[in-house]
């Protein structure tokens, strides 16, 4: 749980340390209470970037028929409400690739598939993909930035895998892998091009 302090101008919630307006959060549930009474629908005010964000997050929404409430994210001031927007729309992206993937095949989801020594070593390891396809195919589903030497870490584990992005984009995978951009605009032809890849014995 977490409290964060905001001041009420013009109808927006401004973040203020020494605010009158407490805002509780507590995992995906918030409270906003201000001289002892709830604010009932809260107004944080956004900068550009911060609505860009949402309106995408409302886009992916749409797109895949999954509801989420993103008041919980906005609840938290500063680089952290642009992280857990990022963060929801990595879950609802995630959830529906899972989906789909799930009604044609066998999908495990975060699966340890080694134990890392990164604490004994320093280095970091990525040993847990998003997700495994039949038990032999690595699937990373990522809305925004995704590292090479991530899929690179995991295509020696698993000769085959996917990359799948909810826009378009460009990007490179590790010999063996393909890449699915611009996944909600073009769902039909991505799908099938997804789930044909685990097609292959």
């Amino acid at each position: 749980m977490q409290a964060f302090r905001y001041t009420l101008i013009n109808g927006e919630l401004y973040y203020d340390e020494k605010g009158e307006v407490l805002v509780v959060v507590d995992n995906n549930l918030i409270s906003v209470m201000s001289g002892g009474k709830e604010i009932e629908n809260p107004m944080f005010h956004l900068s550009r970037e911060e609505r860009v964000l949402l309106d995408r997050l409302k886009l992916m929404a749409e797109k895949t028929g999954l509801q989420v409430n993103p008041l919980w994210a906005l609840a938290y001031p500063g680089k952290l409400r642009s992280l857990m927007l990022s963060k929801i729309m990595g879950s609802l992206f995630e959830d529906f690739v899972y989906e789909i993937l799930s009604k044609h095949f066998v999908v495990e989801r975060h699966v340890k598939t080694f134990e890392s020594l990164s604490k004994f070593t320093g280095e970091r390891y990525h040993n847990t993909p998003d997700l495994i396809v039949e038990g032999k195919i690595a699937v990373e589903a990522k809305v925004s930035y995704y590292g090479f030497q991530q899929l690179l870490e995991y295509s020696k584990r698993f000769p085959m895998g996917a990359l799948v992005l909810p826009f378009s984009s460009q990007c490179r995978v590790p010999h063996g892998w393909r890449h699915f951009s611009n996944f909600l605009a073009d769902q039909k032809h991505s799908s099938h091009g997804l789930k044909g890849l685990y097609m292959v014995k």
